[in-house]
């Protein structure tokens, strides 16, 4: 067949070159060999047609390179090949992917009654956390806190007329806190002054007021301050009243557009602010508050403590 082929493609170009690349189309590719001889007369020196003798594979520049696999040694190499990687029936059986799955409960008096029995250990939880900070201290004005820190007994405590320096952090109550403040659910942060918060370069500073200032800081700060000592910190439940939400103008306010935000936002709601003396001044080096203001300041009117809403309910 490739004698013939040779004798065909010679003839059709009429030189010995149509041999040589009709065996190189024909030659053997499973051996990745060189082509066999052709035993044709134009490879023994001339054609059929008494043409010029042929030339070799180097002079026609035809590719010597090894040969492409058939389509049967082809077939033959990837039927091997899988038969190398093949698993038996019980390896396949464990190589498939398992995936454990949890039986739902049974009834739906199961699942309320495990939602009750995790609702009972967060409140055991929370009621332990309460009792760890102290108890919340009600003042005549209705003002509560916490002790969180006495602060050093040998130092005077802060009374009415006296210059004060606090440092101080402002929360709100998360939606958790319906019935107990501070422990009914983590307060998010607001603003502060003093700890270097929100990357501000303010670690150590204090807030200067008079003790009995109207308009230096929320009323329900000014009451909770006295009888602090340097050092101590007191957490102060702020109802919105007592706060920033009154027609006075209050000195302290955030010294962020980030805080003043979140300040506007929420001034309506209960806040707490976790108040820490730094430092009691001597009384001269401030203007003192008339004897009217202190009145009005550190002796508001009896009221209940501020109680929070009650939670919603599904309808």
């Amino acid at each position: 067949r490739a004698g013939r082929l040779c004798r065909e493609l010679g003839a059709a170009r009429g030189d010995a070159a149509g041999h040589s690349l009709a065996l190189g189309a024909t030659g053997c590719r499973a051996t990745r060999g060189p082509a066999p001889r052709c035993t044709c007369r134009a490879a023994r020196g001339g054609n059929d047609d008494k043409g010029p003798p042929a030339l070799s594979a180097r002079e026609t520049g035809a590719s010597t390179a090894p040969r492409a696999l058939s389509r049967r040694h082809f077939k033959e190499g990837v039927a091997a090949s899988l038969a190398l990687v093949a698993l038996s029936p019980a390896e396949d059986a464990l190589a498939k992917l398992v995936i454990p799955r949890r039986a739902p409960a049974a009834t739906y008096a199961e699942r309320k009654a495990r939602i009750e029995e995790a609702n009972r250990i967060r409140e055991e939880k929370e009621d332990e956390e309460e009792q760890s900070q102290g108890p919340i201290l009600t003042l005549p004005s209705g003002v509560q806190y916490r002790e969180l820190s006495a602060g050093d007994a040998a130092k005077p405590e802060a009374l009415p007329n006296t210059v004060c320096d606090i440092s101080y952090t402002v929360y709100r109550l998360s939606s958790g806190a319906y019935f107990k403040y501070s422990s009914g659910g983590t307060p998010v942060y607001l603003f502060s002054l003093g700890y270097g918060n929100e990357g501000k370069d303010d670690l150590g500073d204090t807030f200067t007021f008079t003790l009995g200032d109207r308009e230096a800081v929320p009323l329900a700060v000014a009451n909770a301050v006295v009888g602090m000592r340097p050092g101590g910190i007191r957490r102060v439940l702020i109802a919105p009243y007592l706060g920033w939400d009154t027609d006075t103008d209050v000195a302290l306010q955030p010294d962020t557009f980030g805080g003043q935000r979140r300040l506007e936002n929420h001034k309506m709601e209960a806040l707490l602010m976790d108040v820490e003396l730094v430092k009691i001044r001597q009384k001269g080096t401030r203007p003192e508050a008339t004897t009217e203001e202190l009145e009005r300041t550190l002796n508001p009117p009896s009221q209940d403590p501020y109680k929070f809403p009650e939670p919603p309910r599904p309808k």
